[in-house]
Order: C-alpha cells, then structure tokens, then sequence
C-alpha cells in the first residue's frame, strides 16, 4: 500500500490567516546552512536588504524558466465546484509567484473532476493508477479535505509513493524521489476575514472572534466581494482577487522541501534556528513574511537543490 503523509499548512496558525508569503525575483541567495545569518529582505534573499518592490506579480519581467514541474488539478466533487479555466487561470498565477522566487514555473498536465469514494489519498491513488495521461510532480486537490481539514485550515500538504518504477524530478529531503507531491486546497478560503465571527454572514462591522490577527475592534471594509480587515487590505495576500489561493498551492508544495511540518513556517523556532535569526539580528516583519509565502527561506533554496533531471 502506498504511503500518504500530510503536513497541515497552518493558515491559521501564525496568528492571522497566516500562511501569508511574498518574495520575487528569478533566483533565491546562495545555499543557506544552518547557523547562517542572511540578511532577509522582502520579495527576494539578497544580501542587500531591501524594503521596496512590487506589491503585485503582474509588476515583474520574467526571464526563461530554470525547469518544469508538472501539476495535475483534481476536484472533488463532493466538495465545491471549480471550473477548469479557474483552475488553469490560478496554476497561471502560481507559476508566476514561484518562478518569481525560484525560477520554475508549473505546468498543468490534466484537468479531472472526481466524485470521491473515499478518502482524499485513495482520490489521488486512482486518479494516479487509471486516469493519469502521465504522472506529474504534484497534484493540486480542490476538496474541503479529509475531515473537513482543508476547509478549516485552508490547505495542506503531502506525498504518496507513485505507481511502478515512477521517479519524481523533483527530491525531497524527506519524502525521496518516488512521491508525487499533493496540495489539497480550500477553493473558496478568503484572506483577512473581517466580521463574520465564525459564521457565513457578517455580523459585525469590526473584527471579532480572533479576526484581524488576533485584534478585536479593527474596522471591516468590503473588498473583492467580502469584508476583509482595514488593516490588511494593502497586504501581498490581498494584491489580487486571487493571490491567496495560488501562493497557497505554492506554499504546499514547498513543504515537502523542508521538514514537511508546520516547523517550516516562517518564523518557527526552527526556522529561525536553521537561518541563524537571533533576538539580536532578526526581527519578525509580516511584509517579510508574506514575501516567503509564510515559509521559511531556506525551503526555496532546498526546491531549487531538489531539481534532479
């Protein structure tokens, strides 16, 4: 039987919606080892810091790509309805985000619709053993996840062993070569709810029930449809209607890079002990944060290493 593993993305879990990243530019800083001091700037590892740049990707001139990784879309029907030309136009726009921070773009290779039988593993198992026209370096799952999982927290990520002699061009440091990545995401998850308290309606004018990063009392304001939170309307996330979802299916597939655990965050005590940040030369920036896609910078550097044709 094949092996599934999971990594909860934790759009939750740094105190905001926070799987929040930005970073650009076609390469990311030389290799980083643990107890390193770079110096982290927003929207690409320099050694330089710098606190200006674009706030939108359509800002920025891309060169030829350094490689392909290959992504097959699956929805789960079971879940909540996304076309194929929204399907295609978000993987555009995370192509875009991660060649901007390490030079790869995706590339779609099918496009399913798929009424679950089971679990979300023994979806991506069938899809892989009958319906795949070839096997891809990752699947994005648009499902509410097992256990209501994705819904919760906004995605998640992982790996299963793919069929036969398959071989992943791309190595993870913890799941090897012969997986084929997963990112299961919430479609309709939005950035920096404001108002609603845990609810579908809003029911307040300023931000309750943990909203807004934890700060009561912030004013609501409508955009892109919803009422998102005053505070957090300039930010990266929130730079295109669609932003969220696509730098999420990037910050998925990154895990597999790192420890594939919520410690690959940005910020975590571990990423901080892996990049050398100290109480005396680090302190947190959420524009900074953003810029990595709330991961943490070394899992770029470990992608791009991966690369294994």
């Amino acid at each position: 039987m094949r092996r599934i593993s999971f990594a909860s993305l934790g759009l939750l879990v740094l105190a905001a919606l926070a799987c929040n990243w930005p970073g650009y530019g076609n390469t990311l800083a030389p290799t980083l080892t643990p107890g390193t001091s770079p110096e982290i700037s927003p929207l690409r590892v320099t050694n330089t810091p710098s606190r200006s740049g674009p706030t939108s990707t359509s800002e920025v001139s891309l060169g030829e790509p350094r490689g392909v990784f290959k992504v097959a879309i699956l929805v789960d029907l079971s879940s909540e309805p996304v076309v194929r030309e929204t399907a295609e136009a978000i993987l555009q726009e995370s192509s875009q985000i991660l060649q901007e921070r390490t030079g790869f773009v995706f590339e779609l290779t099918d496009y399913r619709e798929m009424e679950p039988s089971g679990t979300i593993h023994e979806m991506a198992f069938t899809y892989l053993d009958s319906m795949a026209p070839q096997i891809p370096n990752g699947l994005v799952i648009y499902s509410y996840g097992d256990n209501d999982m994705a819904r919760h927290y906004g995605g998640y990520s992982g790996w299963i062993a793919g069929p036969g002699n398959y071989r992943n061009d791309f190595v993870s440091p913890v799941a090897g070569d012969r997986h084929v990545y997963l990112a299961v995401m919430h479609w309709s998850h939005r950035f920096g709810i404001c108002g609603y308290g845990g609810g579908e309606e809003v029911v307040s004018d300023v931000s309750i029930g943990g909203e807004c990063r934890n700060q009561p009392g912030i004013p609501c304001v409508e955009k892109y449809g919803y009422s998102m939170c005053s505070a957090q309307v300039d930010d990266l996330y929130a730079s295109t209607p669609t932003f969220f979802t696509a730098a999420g299916i990037v910050h998925e597939f990154l895990h597999p890079f790192g420890t594939g655990t919520s410690d690959d965050h940005y910020a975590t005590p571990s990423c901080k002990e892996i990049m050398g940040w100290t109480d005396e030369n680090w302190s947190f920036s959420n524009e900074v944060s953003q810029s990595y896609l709330n991961q943490c910078p070394y899992l770029y550097t470990s992608f791009e290493q991966g690369y294994q044709p």
